[in-house]
C-alpha cells in the first residue's frame, strides 16, 4: 500500500508559516527540515491546523550521520490520511532539543529509548532516563562512536573425566 505524504500545496503553506523550513518540494517522500527552537511551534502547528490535522505522532527515532544527529518524526493524519517526515539536525557534540512530550505526550518512551541509545538529551521531558541499560552503563550502544566494553573475565572451568 503506497503511503499518501503531504502535498507540495500543503508544503509550501508551512514553508510560509515557518519561513527557516527546509524540504525538497520534488522528492516523492519529502522531508520538512526545522531547527530545534522551532521544533515545538511546528509540531502544534501541524497537529492544529485544519489543512493538515497531523494529529499522531507515528514513530520517532534518531539517526547518528557520524558528524551530526537526525531527529525523525513520522506523523500522520487519521482524519486527512496523509502522512508527513519532520526532520531536526542536531550537532553531534552538544546533541539536545525540547521535548515533543508537551504536544505529543505518547512520545514520551520514544524520547527515552533515543536517549538511552544515541545520548540525545530532551528538554523538558517529564522522565528521562534509561530504559534498556543501568544508570551506570557508559556510553550510548547505537552511536556510531560507541566503543563496547570489554567482555567480563570468566575463568574458565575444565571438566575433567569426560
Amino acid at each position: 500500500m503506497r503511503k499518501n505524504y503531504v502535498s507540495p500545496d500543503a508544503l509550501a503553506g508551512i514553508k510560509l508559516a515557518f519561513p527557516n523550513a527546509e524540504y525538497d518540494a520534488e522528492a516523492e517522500r519529502p522531508a520538512l527540515y526545522i531547527g530545534a527552537n522551532e521544533l515545538l511551534e511546528l509540531l502544534t502547528f501541524l497537529r492544529d491546523d485544519s489543512n493538515l490535522q497531523l494529529t499522531r505522532m507515528e514513530n520517532v527515532t534518531a539517526v547518528d550521520w557520524k558528524d551530526r544527529f537526525e531527529m525523525v518524526y513520522h506523523l500522520f493524519s487519521s482524519a486527512l490520511l496523509h502522512w508527513l517526515t519532520v526532520r531536526v539536525t542536531l550537532p553531534h557534540d552538544a546533541p539536545v532539543l525540547p521535548s515533543a512530550t508537551v504536544v505529543f505526550p505518547g512520545v514520551e518512551f520514544e524520547e527515552r529509548e533515543v536517549y538511552d541509545l544515541m545520548g540525545i538529551s530532551f528538554t523538558g521531558h517529564p522522565d528521562l532516563r534509561r530504559v534498556f541499560h543501568m544508570d551506570d552503563f557508559v556510553g550510548h550502544p547505537l552511536r556510531k562512536d560507541f566503543v563496547p566494553p570489554p567482555p567480563p573475565n570468566i575463568p574458565r572451568i575444565r571438566r575433567e573425566g569426560i
